[in-house]
């Protein structure tokens, strides 16, 4: 949820009431808004991310990144911004250059398409923070007592070499080693912790697919706490300084899980929690794979948001970036709908008071959810606001019933995989027997009030 406090306090009374189509894109890494990001020519399985933090100023990474060549190879190229003293080691002599944000592997003989390979990378040095198009900031993010490491869109090439593209998901597993005062959190499971000396070891791993966008690391001063939702394991680090002010909302975590499983099939992941750390200039929260991060003591409605994307966004993922409505839009949706059921306004409620909202306020209109035309507008509330309000006059237009029908069968359907806005409106048209590509050419594409 790349959006400011401001946003989100806008976004907390919309929704509790406390104050009174375009032709299909191709399919793959191709990014309009990145054109230099992902590769086509391979699809990587897993990543082994071995991290020793000493400090802010000492950092050393070895990531093992196993691949299969998708077409015959004469290089391998790797999204990468960290740092410049890199090592790298491939299926066969051969030798490893830097070139803009790319690192780049020429095996002395071309792969074969469909060989299995695996390329390993060292590196030792600060990686660097990354400012976005708009003006936001991520990549490497030094806190007060550590780290906080985060990628949506471009800054998980910071600090692990990768195919960085939404399209490309994979498993990840990360070994981090910290000053034993320190605790360490990725995502997935806590497989391992130990102590030798003066440092510490923590090993997680998640097994599901993932996009490297959401891949998060923490490390930090926090009490690390386990707990569990049913049967399944929780780990939360919260920062000493939020906890008092994250205890209430963090509470709920079951609760939420709980009441999305029931309406949208079963928790994605094997393990679920919150990180919570003191970093007021990052000022966002983002819905980081079964495990959430909140630069701020998070409130209800962040929650509620960031948890629907474990199945928005995570689980079902996009394929390119200019269709971010399918996470964010379907996220703020959520937050509309877990409100009308628990004390707060119906979306029926938020939606007719949204749709007064003139026309000529073309900043709240604009750009249409459906078609952002650059990377700044890529967390405009439009895409937020407006692509809620699309969902909702959905759900009005074909009724509750075949709405939820729909998103479970949406998330059942491409469960750790991706899909676009086409998928998404066939699939709609299937479950509820109408032709709606007039509704969504008007309320997706289309520029100005609906």
């Amino acid at each position: 949820m790349r959006s400011t406090r401001l946003c989100l306090s806008i976004l907390l009374l919309v929704t509790f009431g406390l104050l009174g189509p375009s032709s299909a894109p191709a399919r793959g890494p191709s990014e309009p808004f990145f054109p230099g990001q992902g590769n086509r020519g391979y699809d990587i399985g897993s990543y082994e991310v071995d991290l020793d933090y000493r400090g802010p100023r000492s950092v050393a990474t070895s990531t093992y990144i196993d691949m299969t060549a998708k077409r015959r190879l004469s290089r391998v190229v790797l999204d990468f911004l960290g740092p410049e003293k890199v090592r790298g080691e491939g299926p066969e002599p051969g030798s490893f250059r830097r070139r803009g944000g790319k690192l780049i592997y020429v095996p002395g003989t071309p792969i074969a398409a469909g060989s299995v390979f695996t390329l390993y990378v060292n590196y030792r040095g600060v990686p660097p923070t990354i400012t976005d198009p708009d003006g936001s900031q991520e990549g490497w993010y030094p806190t007060n007592d550590g780290v906080i490491a985060v990628g949506e869109p471009k800054g998980t090439a910071a600090w692990i070499p990768c195919n960085d593209t939404p399209a490309d998901k994979a498993t990840f597993r990360f070994t981090i080693t910290v000053p034993r005062s320190l605790k360490a959190v990725a995502n997935g499971r806590l497989s391992s912790r130990s102590q030798t000396g003066n440092f510490a070891r923590f090993i997680w791993a998640e097994p599901k697919p993932m996009s490297t966008y959401l891949a998060v690391l923490n490390i930090g001063r926090g009490r690390l706490v386990k707990g569990g939702i049913g049967t399944m394991p929780t780990w939360s680090l919260v920062d000493p300084r939020l906890e008092r002010d994250s205890r209430r909302p963090l509470s709920a975590l079951p609760e939420v899980v709980g009441f999305l499983s029931d309406r949208f099939g079963s928790y994605p992941f094997n393990s679920a929690g919150s990180i919570v750390d003191y970093a007021p200039s990052l000022g966002y929260a983002l819905e980081t794979q079964s495990r959430p991060v909140y630069a701020f003591a998070p409130d209800l409605t962040t929650l509620v948001h960031e948890t629907a994307h474990q199945w928005f966004g995570d689980a079902v993922g996009i394929e390119r970036w200019p269709q971010i409505w399918l996470n964010e839009g379907f996220a703020t949706w959520i937050e509309w709908y877990y409100a009308e059921h628990h004390g707060g306004r119906s979306a029926h409620a938020i939606l007719e008071r949204l749709l007064r909202v003139p026309a000529s306020k073309e900043g709240f209109w604009n750009p249409p959810p459906g078609r952002p035309t650059s990377a700044k507008q890529l967390f405009d509330s439009s895409i937020y606001v407006r692509g809620a309000m699309a969902l909702q006059a959905l759900r009005e237009k074909i009724g509750t019933t075949t709405m939820l029908r729909l998103l479970r069968r949406w998330v059942a359907g491409h469960r750790y995989g991706n899909a676009t806005t086409e998928d998404f409106i066939a699939l709609a048209e299937r479950v509820s027997g109408r032709d709606l590509g007039g509704f969504f050419r008007r309320w997706l594409y289309r520029p100005g009030k609906p």
